[in-house]
């Protein structure tokens, strides 16, 4: 209500000045025409995707919803505490988890190649405990239908070294994983 006071007001006082309201000059477009704009131009960016979603895939069979995480957007390199990206990647994946309903779950850790075949298997299974724990706090799992089991190095999804004996950065990294496996028939 001021507002609208203080406008009449200031309106009232620019006519009782020159009998008319004055315009600052160039501010207000004519009637009919359109000006360019002003100033540079900003280049639209592409769309960005959350990292959580571009770390989830998923993967079907008749009587299996298989949700894949890369490691690399939960963990730190050789390392089972979740890291900072982890929390939104988590925050994606137990929604898809908890849209399944009530079926048996088993979490599988995953590593690449790098270090022993014991220290693996104990890192994939921290790994998959923490995921496990995770998503119990946030309510996004009934515990008592969830397993977890850890792999290691043992099922890569991507070889570890190229075709000439060379490391394979890229498939080592497609192995650093957490998968979800939803039972759909069980």
């Amino acid at each position: 209500m001021r507002f609208l006071l203080l406008l009449f007001v200031t309106a009232a006082a620019a006519i009782a000045q020159n009998g008319q309201i004055q315009q600052p000059k160039g501010a207000w477009q004519k009637p009919g025409e359109i000006q360019p704009p002003k100033g540079s131009w900003q280049k639209p960016r592409p769309i960005q995707v959350p990292k959580g979603i571009q770390a989830i895939r998923a993967q079907d069979d008749p009587c299996e919803h298989r949700l894949v995480v890369a490691a690399d957007a939960l963990f730190d390199f050789d390392r089972a505490t979740l890291g900072p990206d982890a929390r939104e990647t988590l925050s994606i994946l137990g929604p898809m988890v908890q849209k399944a309903g009530k079926h048996p779950i088993l979490i599988e850790g995953h590593t690449d190649a790098v270090g022993t075949e014991s220290y693996n298997q104990d890192l994939s299974e921290r790994r998959a405990r923490a995921v496990r724990a995770w998503l119990l706090e946030q309510h996004y799992l009934d515990g008592a239908s969830v397993q977890v089991q850890g792999f290691g190095k043992a099922r890569p999804a991507e070889p570890n070294t190229k075709p000439d004996g060379s490391d394979n950065p890229e498939g080592r990294q497609k192995n650093r994983r957490v998968e979800v496996a939803i039972g759909t028939c069980k």
